[in-house]
């Protein structure tokens, strides 16, 4: 009920604004009207991570539909979008998964997407951040990393736990589920979701059984 309340006005929000991007605006209505998406868009992805994190609370998980494809389109995907946010930064890519695979791309899109981001938010913004995918041994895994301060241990003992944000900064926004959610679909995929950080990088691992 909570999402339906919160979802229909947030709808009729972004209905209306794209109703008037499509007459005659000032530049500064325009930039009005894209700010307002931007938040809606920010604003809907907090309550799917409430929504899933209470999904997961109540007992049924997370949902999967699980599709047989290609990995790498996603994963681009993923990566154009947030290079379109982050124009300044960049993204490398090294992926080597030949064939298609089973899982579900909206999902694992929506794991890659929160890793990057966190990426480009706390790593060192004169390093690029690298995004690496291979098969090995039967098995998938997807690595984001990136040079900068690395994360404390106690945090690091932390890290998936819900509502856990560290040492959050005012330019932050979240509410802590991101990782949380994260490896909750990487363990619904039958895999793991791991990491490290030291003074050379900090290094997110999804592994998961191909089959």
């Amino acid at each position: 009920m909570l999402g339906h309340d919160l979802r229909n006005p947030l709808a009729s929000i972004v209905g209306a604004a794209r109703l008037l991007k499509r007459e005659v605006q000032s530049e500064k209505g325009l930039k009005v009207l894209s700010l307002m998406e931007t938040s809606v868009d920010r604003m809907a992805g907090l309550i799917d991570d409430v929504m899933d994190f209470a999904r997961g609370r109540l007992g049924s998980g997370i949902d999967l539909h699980r599709a047989v494809g290609p990995l790498e389109p996603v994963l681009r995907q993923v990566v154009v979008e947030l290079e379109t946010a982050h124009p300044s930064r960049t993204i490398t890519c090294q992926i080597d998964v030949p064939g298609p695979i089973s899982f579900d791309p909206g999902r694992i899109g929506q794991l890659v997407s929160n890793l990057l981001a966190n990426a480009l938010t706390h790593g060192d913004p004169r390093s690029p951040v690298r995004l690496g995918a291979v098969t090995r041994d039967g098995r998938l895994e997807v690595w984001v990393a990136n040079a900068g301060t690395p994360i404390p241990p106690k945090a690091m003992e932390r890290l998936f736990q819900p509502f856990f944000r560290g040492e959050v900064r005012a330019s932050q926004h979240g509410l802590g589920l991101g990782l949380h959610i994260a490896a909750e679909i990487a363990r619904a995929h039958g895999g793991a979701l791991t990491a490290t950080s030291d003074g050379a990088e900090t290094r997110f691992t999804l592994t998961m059984p191909l089959a």
